[in-house]
């Protein structure tokens, strides 16, 4: 797979591409989200991440609620990090 330097339009995209298939309900009204994120080094490729799934919440009319757990590995160009995070009504 080939990767390109991430820009926030390209965060935001695959963040909203990746969204919608992540459900995990700790109560009726909540759902876990998510986003990926991609950078030259880790901490850009994290803040992406969280960028992308709290962009995604907030578009959703929903509140973010715990914190956000990240994972990140090592990409072809630099790194790439998933962040998810519980939204609820």
């Amino acid at each position: 797979m080939i990767r390109f330097p991430t820009t926030c339009a390209c965060a935001l995209l695959i963040a909203g591409a990746i969204s919608c298939a992540l459900t995990a309900p700790a109560s009726a009204e909540c759902k876990l989200y998510g986003g990926i994120g991609n950078g030259f080094t880790e901490g850009i490729a994290k803040f992406m991440a969280e960028a992308a799934v709290k962009n995604v919440i907030e578009n959703k009319g929903l509140k973010p609620t715990g914190e956000a757990k990240t994972t990140c590995k090592a990409a072809t160009l630099g790194s790439e990090c998933t962040a998810r995070q519980q939204g609820c009504k």
